[in-house]
């Protein structure tokens, strides 16, 4: 909205010359509007300036069509109150630098000139900027488009008087969250740009967490990748590359996309409201317009986080202003992107094989990969089985799986990951991909190097074990490839730093917290949930170690109640929300550490509290699961009795995989005998000699 007025509600500092000028204006203005004071004492109040200001202001709304605003929020009273008339005509007087709230200052402007401070400042510098701007572009090819975002100003300003002053560099200056000072959308902008053009754009969190800014971004870079890094320099302001919201921390990029993660907690918040209030259709399909679409954000900022701190086109503010002394030095941190034939002809191939039919079309399923297997939907069988005093068990089997367990799927998900990885090669200097480590307990590890041999993908997997593995377990993991390293994993809970520090990968990728392959959380085993729930079980029985399966099938169960509120179910589900209401999901698990389950014992597990409360919420404030649904320890005598029916129907499995058929075991007497029941069998990993063949 082009006569949008924002108003900040942040303290900015302002010289005396620049509020001399102010206050003289102000005075005349006054005057001209028939006020009768004199504003040269401390007087005890300024109402008859108060209500002039009310004035002009309603007459910017009314007769010049301004929307004003306050952070985002209108009010119909915005006028500065007598304490900052007090300061600004008295008590501050005479400070040199005396600080204020930034909408008091505005609204000044506003009753003055009609334009905030912003615009009468870059109106006045324009004036004065041009004609040095157009004597120094006689002289110089390189001319710099320096973009940021409203609340990055005082930066901005900072690096375009360097450019200009400093280096003699002519620069354009634009603000992406303001259609007043934009450039228009970015394409206009790319598309308008010379060979000898550039784009210098302040990353911060205000830009990385404004939704207008990046949606935009996203969608270009996702749609002109190469327009777009071959002429863009990126300048990072110091909140992103220090401190909680890093973007070379995993945990850091977690932080700063959590934002929008809470607003879809916050439209989810909204749907519940709406479903008491049995809105019409339409507002639901608004409403899940808004989820995918901040879904959709999550996802591909993660991806662009990923290119924009492999990319060299990249500094730090404090360096570019300090360090950056002379003309050349900018010229060599500008792009030079290589075209794809130049990438190595092995990555290019790679790329090639790496083929993703469908992200969920079940008539053209991803899994398992391709050329090596034949994808299938579903991907793994499942069939009855026969548990004494039931009528109706079925288990879902994923031992038949390329290495024998269901972290086949996500060995799969890293791979994809590496095809990125292998895109974003042609905005690097080096045809190199980063290496990744992850903690496992041998299936994970197995499953992922399989992949990497088979696609040839070039790094081995870097894998964080614990001391107590069992020396069979360790042995596999180092014959397939992996490079292996222990510790003691009962003796704190690492983060991913220290995960990369002890597997000597601090410049690589930690995969161990799922949020580095899947920031949106819900297609990460997606395809093997939509499996599960097609079966339409009474009690589904799921072993959970790190909760990632279990947590996963009810993030889907989810997001399908949401779609039956538009009747646009993704194609997979082949269910319905009136049966899966109640529908029980019980997660096993055990916290013995000598457990025979031993891939479903966790010395920590951060995420207990969450995921409870989590599954609280759906019980009670959606109503779409059945209310048995949580996880529970399993004790071991019933960890025997499945391992002995499993023997007995010949399944394959490890007692691990067996913990959703243990924890009915240990239930039976609590579970209805004729209702469907399914089984999660996780598999078991194979030996060296089978994934060979």
């Amino acid at each position: 909205m082009d006569n949008e007025i924002i108003l900040k509600s942040g303290w900015i500092k302002i010289d005396q010359t620049e509020l001399a000028k102010l206050k003289e204006k102000m005075r005349k203005k006054y005057e001209d509007d028939g006020g009768t004071k004199k504003f040269n004492s401390h007087l005890p109040n300024y109402e008859e300036l108060r209500k002039l200001i009310r004035a002009r202001i309603s007459d910017l709304k009314a007769n010049h069509g301004f929307k004003i605003t306050i952070q985002g929020q209108e009010f119909y009273d915005i006028v500065p109150g007598n304490t900052f008339f007090r300061d600004l005509y008295y008590t501050k007087k005479d400070v040199d630098n005396p600080q204020f709230q930034e909408y008091n200052i505005d609204l000044c402007y506003l009753y003055v000139f009609g334009k905030t401070r912003f615009d009468i400042l870059k109106q006045n510098r324009n004036q004065t900027e041009k004609i040095k701007i157009a004597k120094i572009s006689e002289s110089s090819g390189l001319r710099i488009i320096l973009s940021s975002t409203l609340n990055n100003m005082t930066e901005q300003e900072k690096i375009r008087n360097h450019l200009l002053d400093n280096l003699r560099i002519p620069v354009e200056s634009e603000t992406r969250n303001t259609t007043a000072y934009s450039k228009g959308k970015l394409e206009d902008l790319y598309n308008n740009l010379d060979e000898n053009t550039y784009v210098f754009t302040l990353l911060s969190r205000d830009y990385l967490q404004n939704e207008n800014c990046v949606k935009e971004l996203l969608e270009f870079v996702k749609n002109n990748p190469d327009r777009y890094f071959n002429h863009t320099l990126h300048i990072l302001l110091k909140d992103i590359y220090e401190g909680d919201f890093n973007i070379y921390d995993s945990l850091g990029r977690s932080e700063l996309l959590k934002y929008w993660k809470l607003r879809i907690e916050r439209l989810e918040e909204n749907h519940k409201l709406l479903i008491g209030d049995r809105k019409e259709k339409s507002f639901y399909r608004k409403l899940r317009k808004e989820l995918d679409e901040l879904k959709e954000i999550i996802e591909e900022l993660h991806n662009l986080l990923d290119l924009i701190r492999e990319t060299p086109h990249a500094v730090l503010y404090e360096i570019f202003l300090n360090k950056i002394s002379n003309r050349d030095e900018v010229e060599q941190m500008l792009p030079k992107i290589k075209s794809r034939t130049n990438i190595d002809s092995r990555l290019e191939t790679i790329y090639k094989r790496i083929k993703i039919p469908s992200t969920n079309n079940p008539s053209k399923p991803e899994f398992p990969p391709q050329p090596f297997y034949q994808p299938k939907f579903p991907a793994t069988n499942t069939y009855r089985i026969e548990v004494p005093g039931f009528e109706n068990i079925f288990m879902k089997d994923e031992s038949t799986n390329p290495t024998g367990t269901h972290k086949d799927r996500m060995a799969w998900e890293v791979v994809i990951k590496y095809r990125s990885l292998i895109e974003g090669l042609k905005y690097k200097t080096k045809d190199s991909l980063p290496q990744m480590c992850i903690i496992s307990s041998g299936s994970a590890a197995i499953a992922i190097q399989h992949l990497f041999n088979l696609y040839s993908i070039p790094t081995k997997l870097k894998v964080l074990v614990d001391i107590h593995l069992s020396g069979s377990i360790k042995k596999d993991i180092e014959e397939i490839g992996c490079e292996l390293y222990e510790y003691d994993l009962s003796e704190k809970l690492l983060s991913s730093d220290d995960i990369k520090e002890l597997t000597d990968n601090k410049n690589g990728i930690d995969i161990t917290y799922r949020e580095v392959l899947d920031p949106a959380h819900d297609n990460y085993y997606d395809w093997m949930s939509y499996e599960i729930l097609m079966e339409k079980p009474d009690y589904c029985f799921i072993p959970f170690g790190t909760g990632d399966l279990f947590i996963n099938v009810l993030n889907i169960v989810k997001s399908e109640y949401f779609n039956s509120y538009v009747t646009k179910h993704d194609p997979r589900f082949l269910s319905s929300m009136k049966f899966l209401k109640n529908s029980h999901f019980l997660g096993a698990s055990t916290n013995h550490p000598n457990s025979k389950m031993e891939k479903l014992f966790s010395n920590f597990l951060p995420t207990k509290d969450s995921f409870k409360k989590y599954i609280r919420e759906m019980i009670d404030e959606y109503g779409c699961i059945g209310d048995r649904t949580d996880f529970y320890y399993v004790e071991e005598i019933f960890v025997e009795q499945a391992i002995q029916i499993a023997e007995s129907q010949n399944i394959r499995f490890e007692p691990s995989g067996l913990g959703g058929l243990a924890l009915l075991l240990q239930m039976r007497k609590s579970i209805p005998k004729d209702k469907k029941i399914l089984i999660v069998n996780t598999g078991r990993t194979k030996k060296m000699n089978e994934i060979k063949q």
